[in-house]
C-alpha cells in the first residue's frame, strides 16, 4: 500500500514515545519476515511504518493504525494525523464538490414555503438521507 516498515533498530531513542504508536500508545514490536500487503497481516503486533513519499513529514505510525486512518476516507485521510503533510492526493475531491453542491441546494429548498404535501414529502425525504 503506502507504508513502508521500520525495524526496530531504525527507529529514534530519543524518549519512550518513540518506541510507541502516537495514535493507540502500543509499543511496536519488530515487523514481520517479507513485508506482507496491511490486508494479509491481520493479527499481526503493531510494527512501526512510515508513508512513502511522505514529503517533509517524518512521524512513524503504528501500522493498523495508520491504514486506519487512511482507509477511512475523512476529508483529511491523505494527511498525517500529527503534522497534517499531505502525503497524496485527496480521495474522491470531485465527490466532495458534488455533495457540496446537493447540500446547498438542499439548505435552500428547506427554506422555502411549500403547501404542496407531496413536494414537502420529498424534501423532507432528501434530509433524511443525508442526515
Amino acid at each position: 500500500m503506502h507504508t513502508v516498515p521500520l525495524p526496530l533498530t531504525s527507529l529514534p531513542r530519543s524518549s519512550p514515545e518513540d518506541l510507541r504508536c502516537p495514535i493507540c500508545y502500543t509499543p511496536y514490536a519488530n515487523p514481520p519476515t517479507g513485508y506482507v500487503h496491511p490486508d494479509l497481516g491481520a493479527g499481526l503486533p503493531e510494527y512501526a511504518v512510515q508513508i512513502r513519499n511522505r514529503g517533509a513529514c517524518e512521524h512513524v505510525f503504528g501500522r493498523s493504525c495508520i491504514e486506519s486512518h487512511i482507509r477511512r476516507g475523512n476529508p483529511w485521510s491523505h494527511t498525517c494525523p500529527l503534522c497534517r503533510v499531505e502525503w497524496f492526493p485527496a480521495p474522491n475531491g470531485g465527490r466532495r464538490t458534488v455533495l457540496n453542491d446537493v447540500e446547498i441546494a438542499r439548505d435552500g429548498l428547506s427554506r422555502v414555503d411549500v403547501h404542496d404535501e407531496q413536494v414537502r414529502g420529498e424534501l423532507e425525504a432528501v434530509a433524511r438521507v443525508r442526515e
